[in-house]
């Protein structure tokens, strides 16, 4: 548990280069801030800007130079117009968060933001 405790504190996870509580990823249709980041699963918040969306999170993936962790399938969520609403992502598989290690994050394959691990 002790080692737990020193990795949350000894670790800084940057999204394109700022902290995780000050990221908004803007995309045409949403907005979406990180809220949690852990390697078996993120809470995020999307906000609908515009029209009403379906945010599907089987499209939101991690992707490491050398392979892609997908998020599990939860189904389609509908975002009103100007709504916002709060889910929790888990990773098919846990990630691999380590000291100067680069990834991105990616929705329908267009990526959203580089993550670094400082």
């Amino acid at each position: 548990l002790r080692s737990i405790v020193v990795w949350r504190l000894s670790v800084a996870i940057l999204f394109n280069g700022k902290p995780i509580k000050d990221v908004v990823l803007k995309t045409d249709q949403f907005e979406m801030r990180i809220l949690e980041f852990l390697p078996d699963r993120m809470r995020i918040q999307v906000k609908s800007v515009g029209q009403p969306i379906n945010f599907a999170p089987r499209f939101l993936e991690i992707a490491y130079p050398e392979k892609v962790i997908p998020v599990k399938d939860t189904g389609i969520v509908a975002v009103g117009s100007g709504k916002t609403v709060e889910q929790v992502v888990q990773f098919q598989e846990r990630l691999r968060i380590e000291s100067f290690l680069m990834m991105d994050l990616r929705y329908a394959r267009r990526k959203l933001a580089t993550i670094s691990v400082e």
